[in-house]
């Protein structure tokens, strides 16, 4: 497996800034860095990531492939979301499922334009949203991520990213 470039070539602040820009801007919703680490999986077992509740993905590919993941408890979830949507939400819904796969998919494109001006390049693809408590995804075996932790007034969330060489 190729090696994960967002921690070789420092571009893990990239991916901070953006998040924090997306959910300030778009949500006014406030969040701080809490840690930054990497995930390295072996080559013989599953990485699987732990959620929470609700998780946005979006794949990338073209020149470098790999994948961001947001992941984020209900509560942090409606708040955001709502934000996004100037009323108070109280349930998952279709709605919400909507709003964070389109965070996901700022959060991503945001990073695009960044790295692009680094001569870093790739296309991303649709964003998709998984539901459910404690849910988790896996990524091929071998592959090295690195995650950030976030915290806001209504708790934690995390965002994972992973890209290489293709």
């Amino acid at each position: 497996m190729g090696e994960n470039i967002i921690q070789k070539d420092n571009l893990i602040h990239d991916f901070i800034d953006v998040t924090k820009d997306v959910l300030s801007t778009m949500a006014s919703y406030h969040v701080e860095t809490k840690g930054i680490r990497e995930i390295n999986g072996g080559s013989d077992m599953l990485n699987v990531t732990a959620c929470m509740d609700i998780t946005g993905v979006l794949g990338f590919s073209g020149g470098r492939k790999g994948s961001i993941l947001v992941t984020f408890s209900d509560r942090i979830a409606l708040a955001a979301v709502g934000g996004m949507l100037g009323m108070p939400l109280t349930e998952i819904n279709a709605d919400v499922c909507d709003g964070i796969a389109e965070l996901v998919n700022m959060i991503a494109g945001g990073a695009k334009t960044r790295l692009q001006k680094k001569g870093v390049n790739f296309d991303l693809s649709i964003p998709n949203t998984v539901i459910g408590a404690n849910h988790q995804i896996t990524a091929p075996a071998g592959t090295s991520r690195t995650r950030i932790d976030f915290v806001s007034d209504d708790g934690g969330f995390f965002i994972e990213v992973y890209l290489k060489e293709e």
